[in-house]
């Protein structure tokens, strides 16, 4: 993906198992202007199009640092750019908790995908009642949990609700077959830290 904005190494390729590209996503450090502490880049346009994928319909994953929550909330009407059929907003556990009833509305305009499936404390309830359009496996979550006996009811209960479920990996070690039949729709290549949201 060309983008005059952000050096191409800032993007992690998102891919179904035939091989086919369906979308990228940016990393969190550098969705925010180091100028300007807390406050989200959108008067930079990310989703113009000198900045789209080859494939017009492509998937634009970004990242909603808890840095920017409340600068987000507080002016919903400043993005709607984000609000475009194509776009989604990556969330952790954490943004997800602290954005309680006010990021539940602004789901009603936004799609958000979540990037951490299960953190220390994490309660399910929390996740299941939260519209997500997507949720992201890390390679370490997924390696320790893919052969329990419950992961595929697990995911399976994610793909009832029309979910995407994305492997986050640097290299897609098992055949494709057995990720289809695992339930994961797609992976992403991992070209950064271990988390999205990694400082």
């Amino acid at each position: 993906m060309e983008n005059s904005l952000y050096p191409p190494y800032v993007t992690e390729r998102i891919r179904r198992f035939d091989g086919s590209h369906c979308g990228v996503c940016y990393s969190a450090h550098f969705m925010h202007y180091e100028e300007e502490g807390n406050s989200l880049v959108n008067g930079r346009n990310i989703i113009s199009p000198d900045n789209q994928l080859p494939v017009t319909d492509g998937l634009i994953i970004i990242p909603l640092a808890e840095a920017g929550l409340e600068a987000f909330l507080q002016g919903v009407e400043h993005y709607s750019e984000w609000q475009k059929e194509n776009v989604r907003l990556a969330i952790n556990y954490a943004v997800l908790r602290r954005g309680g009833a006010a990021l539940r509305e602004a789901a009603r305009y936004f799609s958000f995908w979540l990037y951490d499936l299960a953190p220390p404390g994490m309660e399910w309830k929390n996740i299941v009642s939260f519209p997500l359009s997507g949720v992201v496996l890390t390679e370490t979550f997924f390696n320790d949990n893919y052969l329990k006996f419950s992961f595929p009811f697990l995911l399976s209960s994610l793909r009832e609700k029309e979910a995407e479920v994305i492997l986050r990996t640097p290299q897609l070690l098992l055949p494709a077959e057995t990720c289809t039949e695992l339930q994961l729709t797609g992976w992403q290549e991992q070209h950064t830290g271990s988390t999205l949201f990694e400082e």
